[in-house]
Parts: structure tokens; C-alpha cells; sequence
């Protein structure tokens, strides 16, 4: 799989970025005159305008040889959004693309917080330690940063997980009454696919809330998502020519505009 790389600052845009989100929708006009107007999905499609400055020589060549490996617009890459939480259902943990282990139980209606009942309560129930992750299409190498709310009713030791293909990165976290955001961040390895979780210690009860995954080197402000995150798996450059400009010896920018077709974060 072809990913849209990653700089050596360790992001994948900078800031201020641009993106537009463009929807389709279908009429069928019936013979009676009325019509039924249905939102379509897989015409939804999301565009980015990244603008790049102080590249240095390597991080031009870079983006070049990716952009020569591409063909410019001929060939679909992924992106993983430098704006978006990567993870799909930030905030419900029952969801399919939640892994529980299978002595951890996972139970909604906690209080989150933001004074809200969002937040879900997971108790460990068997004798050894206790996972729930999730795995996203993105490349073990990339450095990502995961970061979630926590609390526990008494102090215990919880730890944030990232895998890919048998290495596993990790970081202990001390819990306490109080609702804290921690993070893990950081490189994992080789491969595709890579999974992100919270593991509980035997007979340890915590409550979680607000998951998220960005790939850069530490949290960003959070964003909720739902039935996907902010990987997109069908992009294209919207330009066939890369144009580098000189600001200074060794620095560089540019612009780049890219095209996802047939996803959005939201869509059902």
C-alpha cells in the first residue's frame, strides 16, 4: 500500500491547511411529479490544499519521489488526514472496530468529562491484563500520537498501547479520580496496519473516553468521530506537476492539492 508520506518534523501537513468536503446527492423524479432526494455516499469526496514551507532538501526530495511514484494523478494512495482523528467511534467502545479481550468488560453510560455520560467503564475481570484496541490502515513506521481520557475510582496502573506486526510500543499511565488526557507517541515498526489500545490490569476497573490517533508527534485538540476516521484510502493528486520553489539555501515549498473520492468521516 502507498501512503502519503510523512516529514521528518514527523507530520503529515502544516498548519494553516485547507480542506473541502463535497457531497452528492440523487434525484429520482417519479411520474406523479414528486421526488425522492437520497444523499450518496459513495459520491462524497473531501479535498485538500496543503501548503508546505521551509522544506528542507531531504523532505523535497521526498515529496518528489512520491509524487514521481504516483505518476502525479494517475495513481490512488492513502492519506491519513493531518486534521482528523485516524480512529472510527471515538466514543463508543462497543463497536466492531473495538477489540475487547475477552475477560474485559466493556459498559456504557459512565460520566464523561465533559458532564455527559459518554465515557465507558472497563473491568477487567480476568487474572492477566486486558486489551481493547483498534486497528487502522496506516504504516507501522509513521510516528503516531494516541491519546485518551481516563479516570479510576482508586489509583492503579493502566498502559496505552501501539502494535504492528509483533513490535508493541507502550506507556504506563497512573490513574486516579480525576479525569486526565494522556498520550503515548511514537514509531512501532514495519508493516501495515497498525493497532492502538488501552490495556487494564487484572482486577482493575477504569473509565475511558474520547480515543484518538493522529499522526504527528503529540495530541492536537480532539475530535469526535463515528462510523470512520480520517484515513482515506482512495486519493489522488489534483495537479500532474509538482512545483518547488526556492525561499532560502536548502529550503523549499510548495503546494499540493488532493483528492478523495467515495469517503467521509461521517458518512454511514
Amino acid at each position: 500500500m502507498i501512503y502519503f508520506p510523512q516529514l521528518s518534523t514527523g507530520v503529515t501537513g502544516q498548519l494553516p491547511l485547507r480542506w473541502t468536503d463535497n457531497f452528492r446527492a440523487v434525484l429520482n423524479a417519479l411520474p406523479d411529479g414528486s421526488q425522492i432526494l437520497l444523499s450518496d455516499g459513495l459520491g462524497a469526496a473531501v479535498a485538500w490544499s496543503l501548503s508546505f514551507s521551509g522544506l528542507s532538501e531531504l523532505e523535497r526530495q521526498t515529496l518528489q519521489a512520491f509524487f514521481d511514484t504516483t505518476r502525479g494523478a494517475l495513481n490512488s494512495f492513502t492519506m491519513l488526514d493531518p486534521s482528523d482523528n485516524l480512529l472510527a467511534y471515538s466514543e463508543d467502545f462497543t463497536q466492531a472496530c473495538w477489540a475487547p479481550e475477552a475477560l474485559l468488560r466493556v459498559n456504557a453510560g459512565s460520566t464523561d468529562p465533559f458532564g455527559g455520560t459518554g465515557a465507558f467503564t472497563l473491568t477487567n475481570t480476568a487474572q492477566a491484563a486486558q486489551a481493547i484496541s483498534q486497528q487502522i490502515n496506516g504504516p507501522g513506521s509513521y510516528g503516531y500520537c494516541l491519546s485518551l481520557y481516563l479516570r479510576s475510582g482508586a489509583p492503579q496502573t493502566v498502559s496505552l498501547t501501539q502494535c504492528c506486526n509483533g513490535s508493541t510500543l507502550g506507556r504506563e499511565v497512573s490513574t486516579t479520580g480525576a479525569w486526565q488526557r494522556a498520550s503515548l507517541s511514537g514509531a512501532v515498526g514495519s508493516g501495515d496496519g497498525v493497532s492502538f489500545g488501552v490495556e487494564v490490569p487484572s482486577g482493575g476497573q477504569v473509565q475511558i473516553f474520547g480515543a484518538q490517533v493522529e499522526a504527528q508527534p503529540a495530541a492536537g485538540t480532539y475530535k469526535r468521530t463515528t462510523t470512520t476516521g480520517g484515513v482515506y484510502q482512495n486519493c489522488r493528486f489534483d495537479q500532474d506537476e509538482l512545483q518547488m520553489t526556492a525561499t532560502a539555501p536548502g529550503a523549499y515549498r510548495c503546494t499540493l492539492r488532493i483528492r478523495s473520492v467515495g469517503h467521509l468521516p461521517w458518512a454511514a
